[in-house]
């Protein structure tokens, strides 16, 4: 069977392995995404969570090039606003959607949805890949693999070890479905105390916990959370709120019957959330159940062993190793597992670097992982896993990845400190 031959492909089209795809493209990279979706945008779009959380150190915006690309294409639809204090943008899914696809196809990135790795192995000196869809199989050679799956599932295939959830008892952070609620009344809102941005829109967090506690003791609310998470009017219809609230324990997002009963559960949450809106919150008395999120919400599934581990100590002392190939200042952000408590560490200068190590397994060669499924502690990888972050972790494997095919050297060899200042040439003022 002939194979369709590539220097790299990315697997996975989340804002890590759009970015991954489209820094590889730019550095003269014949290019293939594999997203298992209709569309890219990660848990942005899968998910329906429309919010990049996108902390700052100090005031100075860390993300990266592609990122901002991004958001500059968001905001010319009038897709997107961002809170006063920087730390969110907000966007349109469907505007996002449409935006990767005109991203890629400008790069000559090529893209295969609705497509999923079912062979992965290393034979003639490149990665041989089948590719399983609705009626055929499409076999394709890459030089470099980027896994940018989210949960390192090409890696986990092709013998890459990984660690799973939290040291000892290996439980993940828990799944929730994002719920769109339309019929919110501002005006209603406000008169009852609630705050809207100079653009005039509500966006709260952590709120309602005294609301919560009185629904609890009514038999009204079963939700394992203490507080509503966060909800967000959307940029085309200030009507529309999407809210972060469900929450799912006790399940592992790689696991297929995990993964299916949370999402039965996640939908029974949301119906139980609509209700207690209407008759806990002001200016949500009329409001109806628009949509769930086209699939649960994963916060943390498996990470690949890489040749680096960042560590807890490492994010919260604000180390800046001179291979890192990206900034966070995102804190530790730990839903716990057992739904006692929520962590939520702040560092002490905020920003830390992302070693290149993390992106490159112990062991295997010529595959690099991208976003929430690189090489960390369960607890760092509380940090970095926001969808922002992600993104710039992708944008340096593409490089990396580009660097190594060009030069007929593992990605092992490539040093971290020439990803960055390729990175840095590129940024946008």
């Amino acid at each position: 069977m002939k194979r369709k031959a590539y220097d790299v492909v990315v697997v996975g089209g989340g804002p890590a392995g759009v970015a991954a795809a489209v820094s590889a493209a730019r550095h003269q990279c014949r290019t293939l995404l594999v997203e298992r979706q209709g569309f890219c945008g990660g848990m942005g779009t899968a998910a329906g969570l429309s919010v990049f959380i996108n902390y700052r150190d100090q005031g100075v915006d860390l993300s990266d090039s592609i990122y901002r690309e991004i958001i500059t294409a968001l905001d010319a639809q009038t897709a997107h606003y961002r809170t006063p204090d920087g730390h969110c943008d907000v966007f349109e899914p469907e505007a996002l959607k449409s935006i990767l696809d005109q991203l890629l196809a400008e790069t000559g990135v090529e893209v295969l949805y609705h497509a999923y790795p079912g062979e992965v192995v290393w034979e003639d000196s490149a990665w041989q890949l089948g590719c399983w869809g609705k009626s055929d199989r499409v076999s394709v050679q890459a030089r470099c693999l980027i896994d940018a799956t989210g949960d390192a599932d090409v890696a986990s295939m092709v013998g890459v070890e990984t660690a799973v959830g939290r040291n000892g008892d290996q439980r993940t952070q828990p799944m929730t479905m994002i719920v769109r609620l339309g019929g919110f009344d501002r005006e209603r809102y406000r008169a009852s105390g609630g705050h809207l941005i100079p653009e005039g829109h509500a966006i709260e967090g952590s709120s309602r916990r005294d609301e919560i506690s009185v629904a609890r003791q009514c038999g009204e609310w079963t939700i394992p959370r203490e507080d509503i998470a966060m909800f967000w009017t959307h940029p085309w219809d200030k009507t529309q709120v999407s809210i972060n609230a469900t929450r799912v324990l006790n399940a592992d997002g790689s696991c297929l019957s995990d993964l299916s009963s949370a999402e039965a559960e996640g939908r029974r949450q949301a119906w139980e959330l609509w209700r207690f809106f209407q008759k806990y919150v002001p200016g949500f008395e009329g409001a109806y159940l628009v949509s769930t999120g086209p699939q649960i919400g994963v916060r943390e599934t498996r990470r690949i062993v890489g040749m680096n581990c960042l560590s807890e100590g490492e994010v919260l002392s604000c180390q800046t190793p001179s291979d890192s190939v990206c900034f966070c200042a995102y804190p530790i952000d730990i839903h716990d597992p057992e739904g006692k408590r929520d962590s939520f560490e702040l560092s002490q200068s905020h920003r830390y670097g992302i070693p290149y190590g993390c992106l490159v397994p112990k062991e295997k060669d010529w595959i690099l992982a991208a976003g929430r499924c690189i090489s960390a502690s369960h607890e760092a990888a509380g940090s970095f896993r926001v969808m922002p972050t992600c993104c710039s972790i992708g944008q340096a494997a593409g490089v990396a990845a580009a660097l190594a095919v060009q030069r007929n050297l593992p990605p092992r060899l490539i040093q971290g400190e020439e990803v960055r200042a390729i990175i840095s040439q590129s940024r946008l003022p």
